[in-house]
């Protein structure tokens, strides 16, 4: 998908991702946020669920934003990955390996 929309708990809003050519395009998203001073709710990481490409901002009405890249590209004999709740920080967020706060706490 090039656009995806993330429900939160309760109905609200999580996030919405915007799908980039390459982990250099999400780098430059990155500069395009820091040049105009808007900062990055996570800056430019991987998903270890995934193994997606991503840096996480809000945009001025509050809401949360994604623009991610690549990822597993999943097949027919694709091995079975199994992640544990005790692994959800480094699912989410491979190199922090801990939730940002909030990540799960602010929703539109």
């Amino acid at each position: 998908h090039d656009l995806a929309f993330v429900k939160g708990p309760d109905g609200k809003f999580h996030h919405a991702g915007f799908y980039v050519d390459n982990w250099y395009e999400v780098l430059k998203a990155a500069d395009i946020l820091t040049k105009n001073n808007v900062q990055a709710e996570i800056t430019p990481t991987r998903h270890g669920i995934t193994r997606g490409l991503t840096v996480y901002f809000f945009d001025p009405s509050g809401n949360r934003n994604e623009a991610y890249t690549s990822g597993y590209m999943s097949y027919a004999d694709f091995p079975t990955i199994t992640w544990t709740e005790d692994q959800i920080g480094t699912g989410i967020f491979y190199h922090r390996r801990e939730l940002v706060e909030s990540f799960s706490k602010a929703l539109t």
